[in-house]
């Protein structure tokens, strides 16, 4: 939604350097250990082809990725089998990752799982729990494993003894594959080759089909476990043409886990090209709100490691390092409790996440998580399409839900989403509950955020063939905005139409955009526009409210009305719309619809601010800065500024630069005015370039002087360091503007 702009112009930062995000705390010194099983020379059934050269690939791919040890076995009777277990259940105690695979015959009685040593004979259904090894025994062995425990099951193939076996009790049954389990151990996955109740192949290879694909991603660099193990079953299920569907059991915390540790995932390009994304977030940006939150100096300096190229981040992190070197020598105050404090309101779920994963121990831990309870889809409503609800699957609702796509439940704008912490709850969601497209198109919106546009587009794609109307709009914005392949409106278009056809508020939204914009050569109508946002809005469709509240304040297809303007606005706030926030704002500021109410605006950009709103909180700078409806207090409006600014507002950074040069609110450093006048500049604030180049008299002589040095210094001024600003200093002013 559009707005009209303050006194000068408010735009986002959009600067950065080409980036893979940075895992933080990956290279734990813990050990990694895993026992790999092969049984395939059975004495009294069907000897199997695959298990050994199985074990033997997985070897190769876990020592390849740096575990500390792999132990291999083959053809074990029932009591080499339990031994080699207690052996590993030693070595298991205080690992950090604990794996066992298993490749052999398998069979399930009356709900539970056995594995089959090589010399069970099963002549009754009284033996099996005397001649086979419960699965139980094996989940017992990883119990003293610390962040993962991992039983990977290749085992899921008819029971030979199925039909021989004499049935004692007519009632004890005896099912095809194995049954599905619920794992009470914490941070215990247990991924079967095929689902529960079917049966898995051997494959015509030397290898299953389920062991090739988990050698491929299993240890794959950067990528979590249960994204790992996601990629294997879709593997699976492509290699078998659908006959084989592998499943993942259990649940693990909110942290990545990732098992190949010899690569850590920071890959920083040093070519100095500036790249944005098609959503016009940098990685840097992306970047700097994931930490910016976080009173942590450890984060701070990996992330001017990786994007210290990038003036503006580059510029907020330093600050950030030097406020927080500045408390620890001044203030008790501990580092939970200055994160906090700009936490304490929030309604971004993934920071509040951040807080508790950074300060697990924080007094404010339960404040943190009674918020983050609050923005969770609502207890009670059925979230799922196939009717599981998991806690990953609100945990992904949580960090990458669609906005406003359930009553009452706000969701996350793109822009916000942690695209790690999303990936690894919607991963596991996917994994838990493959059928449900809703949580597929949840996995895509969090690939996309963190810019793995292929494996976006596929799973997009997936959600969209499954008949997701989300995924499918999702999907057609990769076309709108050439993401990752050509241009093509027409096909964006299409697919907008399709999913608006059936009823999707974000689809009539997103189509009703094109029209009003008239964007990539579809013909401008608002007349059509407006009836496709009232068809979302309808629905309760937020951004849609709020866009007919735009429609009526500047008179675009309608009579300009803003008392019916402010409506719209209204119920888009009430909706939890940010922009609607401040669009309301900015009505009682000016008096749009309504008398005007400076002290009801402040509360409307208050709200904005709130929920991340980096133009509300710049107008609050403002506010304090002018004194406008509010008594006149520098150090308020300093302080508003700053969280803008945190939050990429360039306005902002020109305000703050304004308040360095003159000692508004501080002490007087010129040095720092010339940075936050730099770095509005390349952030885009046209206002305050204009200013710079036009009215170089509004700053002081020193502030000049700065400047001068400043452009020296990134190399666009060769000039005396005079503070005239003549006709070189213009030019490299110009190319300071043309560099961002």
């Amino acid at each position: 939604m559009l707005k009209s702009l303050a006194p000068r112009s408010l735009r986002t930062v959009v600067l950065c350097l080409s980036v893979l995000v940075c895992q933080y705390g990956v290279a734990e010194a813990a050990a990694r250990v895993a026992l790999l099983i092969g049984n395939e020379k059975y004495e009294a059934t069907s000897q199997l082809n695959n298990p050994a050269n199985d074990v033997e690939l997985m070897k190769t791919a876990l020592e390849e990725a740096g575990f500390d040890s792999v132990t291999t076995v083959h053809d074990l009777t029932r009591g080499a089998m339990v031994r080699a277990l207690r052996d590993f259940e030693d070595m298991a105690t205080g690992a950090d990752v604990a794996i066992i695979y298993y490749s052999g015959h398998g069979m399930e009685m009356n709900g539970e799982n056995y594995l089959l040593p090589v010399d069970v004979t099963l002549k009754s259904d009284k033996d099996v729990e005397d001649e086979a090894v419960p699965l139980d025994r094996v989940q017992r062995s990883l119990e003293g494993a610390k962040r993962l425990k991992l039983v990977i099951l290749d085992a899921c193939r008819n029971n030979p003894f199925e039909q021989s076996m004499t049935r004692s009790i007519s009632t004890r049954a005896v099912s095809r594959g194995l049954a599905r389990v619920e794992p009470e151990s914490a941070d215990l996955l247990v991924a079967f080759a095929s689902k529960a109740g079917t049966v898995a192949m051997d494959g015509e290879g030397k290898n299953s089909p389920f062991a090739t694909a988990l050698a491929k991603y299993l240890t794959e660099p950067g990528v979590d476990v249960r994204i790992a193990l996601g990629k294997v079953r879709d593997e699976v299920v492509t290699a078998t043409n659908r006959e084989q569907e592998p499943f993942v059991y259990g649940s693990l915390g909110g942290a990545q886990i990732f098992l190949n540790i010899k690569e850590i995932n920071i890959n920083v390009t040093t070519s100095g090209e500036q790249q944005v994304s098609p959503n016009g977030q940098s990685a840097a940006a992306a970047d700097w709100q994931n930490i910016r939150d976080l009173a942590d100096k450890e984060l701070i300096e990996v992330f001017l490691q990786k994007h210290g190229g990038d003036p503006v981040y580059k510029m907020l992190a330093e600050k950030k390092l030097k406020l927080l070197n500045e408390a620890e020598q001044t203030s008790t105050t501990s580092p939970d409790e200055i994160a906090w404090e700009a936490l304490k309101q929030s309604t971004d779920a993934a920071a509040l996440t951040r807080f508790i994963e950074r300060y697990p121990d924080s007094t404010h831990k339960a404040e943190a998580e009674q918020q983050i309870a609050a923005l969770e889809p609502k207890k009670g409503l059925n979230i799922s399409q196939t009717g599981k609800d998991t806690q990953a699957s609100r945990d992904c609702y949580l960090l990458a839900g669609e906005p406003q796509s359930m009553p009452g439940f706000l969701g996350v704008n793109f822009l916000k989403i942690d695209s790690e912490r999303a990936l690894t709850a919607c991963a596991q969601a996917v994994n838990e509950n493959p059928d449900d497209m809703m949580l597929v198109n949840l996995l895509g919106r969090a690939y996309d955020a963190g810019r793995n546009y292929p494996e976006a587009r596929s799973t997009y794609q997936k959600a969209a063939d499954g008949g997701n109307m989300y995924g499918l709009t999702n999907l057609a914005w990769f076309s709108i905005y050439g993401t990752d392949g050509p241009v093509d409106i027409e096909a964006g278009k299409r697919m907008f139409e399709k999913a608006a056809a059936a009823g999707n508020p974000y689809a009539q939204a997103s189509l009703g955009w094109l029209y009003r914009e008239g964007y990539g050569g579809v013909p401008q109508d608002f007349a059509e526009s407006k009836r496709l946002y009232e068809a979302s809005a309808s629905q309760g469709y937020a951004n849609a409210m709020a866009t007919l509240g735009w429609f009526y304040r500047e008179g675009k297809g309608v009579p300009q009305d803003y008392a019916e303007s402010l409506k719209w606005y209204i119920k888009a706030a009430d909706g939890g719309d940010a922009n609607a926030m401040s669009s309301l704002g900015w009505a009682y500021q000016n008096g749009l619809g309504t008398a005007q109410d400076y002290a009801e605006a402040k509360k409307w950009y208050e709200k904005a601010a709130n929920v991340g709103d980096a133009y509300s909180m710049a107008l609050l700078g403002w506010f304090y800065d002018v004194g406008n409806g509010v008594p006149q207090d520098y150090e308020q409006a300093r302080n508003w500024y700053e969280m803008a600014a945190n939050a990429g507002s360039a306005y902002a950074m020109g305000g703050l630069s304004r308040l360095y040069d003159f000692g508004l609110g501080t002490k007087p450093d010129p040095k720092e005015a010339v940075r936050w006048a730099a770095a509005s500049i390349e952030g885009g604030d046209q206002g305050k370039l204009d200013e710079v180049r036009t009215k170089p008299d509004n700053f002081t002589a020193d502030f000049r002087r700065e400047f001068q040095a400043l452009l020296k210094e990134r190399g666009f001024y060769s000039g005396p360091i005079d503070g005239d600003f003549g006709a070189s200093t213009q030019a490299a002013i110009d190319r300071l503007a043309q560099h961002s």
